[in-house]
């Protein structure tokens, strides 16, 4: 997922021109800026739990399990319950796969 658009409409505008200034975090920035910025991530729930990829944590909690029928196509996001922040956002194209 490419994420210029999503950091210049947060305000970040000026580090995607040459009048960027990165000085603070190098000492030779002169010219310096950002052409582009990706993000993956890949999430699998399966009977055996959940695995997250690119995460710096991950919190849990005890409970019965949960089923759920994946019969169709999907959006989904997983957020942080005391902040509201969205960590992680996917979409299932494909659920017999």
């Amino acid at each position: 997922m490419n994420l210029n658009d999503v950091l210049k409409s947060l305000g970040m505008e000026i580090a995607f021109n040459s009048g960027a200034d990165f000085s603070k975090m190098l000492s030779n920035s002169s010219g310096l800026y950002i052409d582009e910025v990706k993000h993956k991530t890949f999430v699998e729930v399966n009977e055996k739990g959940t695995e997250a990829a690119a995460v710096t944590s991950v919190a849990g909690f005890r409970g019965p399990p949960s089923e759920m029928l994946v019969n169709r196509p999907f959006f989904f996001a997983i957020r942080d319950n005391q902040s509201g922040t969205i960590l992680f956002m996917g979409e299932i194209t494909n659920p017999e796969n």
